[in-house]
């Protein structure tokens, strides 16, 4: 155990330098899958990594300022420390937060440059020329490469957006318009639901970006500059450690910094990849009349290995579900079938048998029972066209009666509406649902009521941020359980529901109705709640909000995360160009 313990302390700097390197690679690769998932273990793997990366590199460095003597090749290694520190272009924040932090990091950067360039000091007499030359270069990479994570995450925060000129955006759909110092534009040929979800899934992809990666800094001409030099520093460091003669050192220290060249150099040429494979760097080419850059970079962005293929989902393309009546135990509940609703079904009858209060067991209720489900096509086109017909009401001769029953604050209609709704699709059978077009339509009425109504539940438990609530989530739904008050609103829910003869016609005007409450929560929500959600898989929510936002229909008084640079520019240029219905060609 002791020579375990001695050959652990022997090559102890070696395995963390790898160890932070490997850590890059791993946020490289799958710091951008979050904006396309929900898997929690995936997002706490990333937020680990995300964590661990700085630890770990600052770990090394001081390690290295104490022990560079006992490895000869080691201190070449804290540049290299410097660069991982630096993050990758994929990556720059987990969360919105994580921008405001960017004076801990310049703060950091002046102490970890000081320290390397103290380590760098102390092996100055004893290292060939060539061996300096070559650590110098690359101590300007890390200098470089942790400034733009600096920069990014400077101009990543909502403020900096807010304030900045050079961050209006211009948006395509049909017409034109203006509202205030935002301009919209849209094109004629954005016709169907599918060209519509595209163009907002690509806005809300560059809307992530510019918040999440280093995108924003590297659409900059400084950016621009800086990138290239750390590009070509880069590489004559490693054609010039090449032609140092390595046999004084050890063959592990000599491979390990190889493979710290190697790899640098591959994620250097993967992130210039992505950067040419952005819709902003076609735009930039296209409208300087770079034909040849223009076409490779649509290559690039058109291709499925690499860009953004129209096949391909920007975002989770799920929306959460909570079925909130049924944990009030006033449905029988189905068989559970999912290891959540397992665990769940556990945990109640554990409640029940010591007698565990309803406010701690409802906790672990909006923990377990929440799920996710896929978006339909016809259900999201249902959301986009109701705004565009937002000046005319529908009728709700079956509902209409009973509004004024239902409350008078978005969290009890919200309640109400959903109790009521589960309550009244109860009184669908499968059986009822199988046969012919008319059972077909109406089964598909009955899916949507419900996904509409557990997805509304689902934001009130777990992104109550994103509705316009009076007071916090939690208190609303444990004074709906636990109160007479609650337990009179469920009964006259019900009362209600009782009351409604099934058929398609009332399944349509709680679809109506429910559209319509998705589509005034979005109205009163924050920019800021969207652009955390994007770090999350996004939301169906953030879709109808940026869809509003097209229309001015948002407010005056909002700020809005726009879409194409104004600044300087003499004509528009389209950032996205999509073909019309009936073209062959993407």
């Amino acid at each position: 155990m002791e020579n375990l313990v001695q050959l652990f302390y022997d090559w102890e700097i070696q395995q963390l330098v790898l160890l932070s390197f490997t850590i890059q690679i791993f946020l490289f690769f799958t710091g951008g899958l979050r904006r396309r998932g929900t898997n929690i273990l995936l997002r706490f793997s990333i937020w680990i990594a995300y964590l661990g990366a700085d630890m770990v590199a600052v770990y090394s460095l001081g390690y290295l300022s104490r022990h560079a003597d006992a490895h000869p090749l080691a201190f070449f290694w804290a540049p290299f420390l410097l660069v991982h520190l630096g993050g990758q272009d994929t990556i720059t924040a987990f969360a919105m937060e994580d921008n405001n932090l960017w004076l801990r990091h310049l703060l950091n950067l002046v102490v970890q440059a000081v320290l390397a360039a103290y380590i760098f000091w102390k092996s100055i007499g004893r290292h060939d020329v060539e061996l300096l030359v070559s650590g110098t270069l690359v101590f300007i990479v890390g200098i470089i490469r942790y400034g733009e994570r600096i920069w990014s995450l400077r101009c990543g925060r909502y403020e900096s957006l807010e304030e900045s000129p050079g961050n209006q955006y211009e948006l395509q759909m049909n017409g034109s318009r203006q509202r205030g110092d935002a301009t919209f534009f849209f094109e004629d040929r954005l016709d169907g639901v599918k060209k519509r979800l595209k163009l907002l899934e690509i806005c809300l992809g560059i809307m992530y970006d510019d918040l999440y990666t280093k995108a924003l800094v590297l659409r900059t001409r400084s950016g621009i500059i800086l990138r290239c030099i750390s590009h070509i520093c880069a590489w004559v460091a490693f054609i010039v450690f090449l032609a140092c003669h390595g046999g004084r050192y050890s063959r592990v220290d000599t491979s390990i910094t190889y493979l710290l060249f190697i790899g640098g150099l591959y994620l250097e040429v993967c992130g210039m990849t992505n950067l040419m494979a952005s819709p902003w760097t076609w735009a930039w080419l296209k409208a300087r009349k770079h034909e040849k850059l223009a076409w490779f970079s649509w290559s690039l962005f058109s291709s499925n290995l690499i860009g953004w293929p129209e096949k391909r989902q920007l975002w989770s393309n799920a929306m959460g579900q909570y079925n909130f009546y049924g944990w009030l135990g006033r449905k029988e509940q189905q068989q559970p079938s999912s290891f959540n609703q397992q665990c769940m079904a556990a945990v109640r009858q554990l409640a029940t048998l010591f007698r565990v209060e309803k406010k701690k067991s409802l906790l672990m209720s909006k923990l377990l029972e929440r799920e996710h489900v896929k978006v339909d096509g016809v259900l999201i086109k249902c959301l986009l066209d109701r705004i565009g017909r937002l000046d005319s009401p529908k009728a709700l001769p079956n509902l209409g009666p009973h509004l004024n029953l239902m409350g008078s604050t978005f969290d009890m209609v919200t309640i109400v509406f959903h109790v009521l709704t589960e309550k009244h699709l109860s009184k669908y059978s499968p059986s009822d649902l199988e046969g012919n077009e008319a059972a077909a339509y109406t089964n598909v009425l009955v899916e949507d009521c419900r996904k509409l109504s557990r997805y509304m539940m689902y934001l009130m438990a777990a992104s109550p941020s994103l509705l316009p609530l009076e007071q916090s989530s939690v208190a609303v739904l444990e004074r709906w359980q636990q109160s007479w008050w609650g337990s009179g609103c469920t009964e006259l829910a019900e009362w209600i529901a009782d009351a409604l003869q099934p058929g398609q016609e009332t399944l349509e005007e709680i679809k109506e109705l429910w559209v319509q409450l998705i589509i005034y929560a979005a109205s009163k929500s924050r920019p800021e709640t969207h652009a955390a959600q994007l770090a999350r898989g996004g939301e169906l929510l953030t879709f109808v909000w940026l869809q509003l936002a097209f229309y001015g229909l948002i407010g005056s008084n909002r700020a809005m995360i726009e879409l194409t640079s104004k600044t300087k520019m003499k004509k528009i240029f389209y950032a996205v160009h999509l073909p019309p219905e009936d073209s062959e060609t993407t």
